[in-house]
């Protein structure tokens, strides 16, 4: 049915905003919250999760911000799960809780997310190149490099100069979702405890007949990722077992650009299934 001129434009669906938290400065989480509050157009709810925080988190004043206490450190993956299922938008945003989103970016990336055949759409952070945060999925050669501090960014996927772009994988500081996509791949892999679960839930999705794309125009303030300076301690030793258990399950990974059907048209915006 056409729309009359005095309807306006089509309302954005809504999105839960999950950040979770494990020791952070409290600042710094208020602020990649009230940045996910703050976005134009889009009805937001965040589900903030405490992650076994030493400290608990104060409960928020905000009815807009539900606090979700776990009594030890879940893992992220397990935490972003927790905060996703207490939601019921159709879309979800996974958002760190060291980055900020600015004005408007939220709209633009879940216009990309609700585009035919893509179930999952990522910034390009203010800053960098596309391919700090995003690309091909990096094999053992890449992993390695960036273990040892001799590379910062993954395999770039060419795009020229598109606005959105498929990618075989984004990291997760700021990733949008469509619950379907979430709720058909069973989430993320609570196996992982910290990385690389955001590699692995793209790829799945992809599995699925979902793409993964990356989105110009969209910036999110978010710190470069920077080297683990100690790979041998409890830590290092559980995320390189994560990374071989990760790369032996997606060992006959697809190319990007292949992923799923209808990541070419994903400038365009659709509605949520």
């Amino acid at each position: 049915m056409d729309q009359s001129p005095n309807q306006g434009p089509p309302a954005s669906p809504s999105v839960d905003v999950v950040v979770i938290t494990w020791d952070d400065d409290p600042a710094m989480v208020r602020r990649a919250v009230c940045s996910a509050l703050d976005q134009p157009g889009v009805p937001v709810h965040v589900q903030l999760v405490d992650n076994g925080s030493a400290v608990p988190v104060p409960a928020p004043t905000d009815p807009r911000v539900r606090l979700l206490r776990s009594e030890r450190n879940l893992g992220v993956a397990a935490g972003r799960n927790l905060g996703a299922r207490a939601g019921r938008s159709p879309l979800v945003c996974f958002l760190d809780s060291d980055a900020v989103l600015r004005p408007g970016s939220l709209a633009r990336l879940v216009a990309a997310a609700t585009s035919p055949g893509v179930g999952l759409s990522a910034p390009v952070f203010a800053g960098q190149a596309p391919e700090a945060s995003a690309g091909r999925a990096p094999g053992l050669r890449v992993k390695a490099a960036r273990a040892l501090g001799r590379r910062g960014t993954y395999e770039a996927v060419p795009h020229g100069d598109g606005a959105v772009w498929p990618v075989d994988f984004a990291i997760g500081a700021c990733q949008v979702v469509r619950r379907s996509a979430f709720e058909q791949v069973g989430g993320l892999d609570e196996g992982y405890f910290y990385g690389p679960e955001d590699v692995d839930f793209c790829l799945r999705l992809a599995e699925a007949g979902w793409a993964s794309v990356q989105v110009a125009g969209a910036p999110v303030d978010h710190p470069p990722r920077r080297r683990y300076r100690r790979p041998l301690d409890r830590q290092g030793l559980r995320h390189a077992w994560a990374v071989l258990r990760h790369l032996r399950r997606h060992r006959r990974q697809r190319p990007a650009g292949v992923v799923a059907a209808g990541a070419g048209s994903a400038s365009g915006a659709g509605g949520a299934r």
